[in-house]
């Protein structure tokens, strides 16, 4: 039986980044190798597609404070249309193909659809959501509003904008109730969440 070849896609320009590898090494160590051949695909924090290796894709992978990706591997792209067909950047030679990404993404430019987006123009089926549902998720003010007025219940919320002045502890609280949690708006829950009690 042909092995399915699943591209696992982490790292990526976001804040998010080590927790990326991380999340990435944990799939590609439990990813059952009798059904699927793991195609590693790390994105730099400049935005560069790596394709790497099986044994040397991380340095430091045993620090979750120090984990970092390899950056000396073989820079690649896919072409819209590409069909999965990977191609090196240096020499332009065809890399081999993959039949499914596995996005392992954290963060803007990889759970807000972007590269939901990429991988549609490209025809490569990917696993998770689509691209409209992967912005919708990732925008919690857009999300709690499209929840909000469909009639789901949902809990209390407070959306600032940069333009807006900082609202009080005591406002805050007698809006949303104690204990409340500060989150950016547009990035993962792994960074950036505080709880204020």
């Amino acid at each position: 039986m042909k092995k399915i070849r699943v591209a696992i896609i982490f790292g990526g320009k976001s804040a998010e980044h080590e927790v990326s590898l991380q999340s990435a090494g944990n799939v590609f160590d439990a990813i059952d190798r009798e059904k699927y051949e793991p195609v590693l695909i790390g994105i730099d924090k400049a935005g560069k597609w790596l394709l790497n290796s099986n044994h040397d894709y991380f340095i430091d992978a045993d620090s979750p404070e120090q984990i970092s990706l390899n950056n000396s591997q073989n820079r690649i792209t896919f072409a819209p249309e590409s069909n999965g067909k990977i191609s090196s950047i240096e020499n332009r030679q065809h890399n081999g193909s993959i039949d499914v990404a596995f996005p392992i993404l954290h963060g803007p430019m990889g759970e807000n659809g972007t590269v939901q987006g990429f991988l549609k123009l490209a025809n490569i089926p990917f696993v998770g959501s689509s691209v409209l549902g992967s912005a919708v998720g990732m925008d919690k003010d857009v999300m709690k509003r499209l929840l909000r007025d469909a009639g789901i219940p949902i809990g209390k919320f407070l959306t600032l904008r940069d333009s807006e002045p900082i609202p009080g502890f005591s406002e805050v609280s007698s809006l949303l109730g104690s204990p409340f949690f500060v989150k950016p708006a547009n990035m993962g829950s792994s960074v950036g969440g505080q709880q204020s009690t």
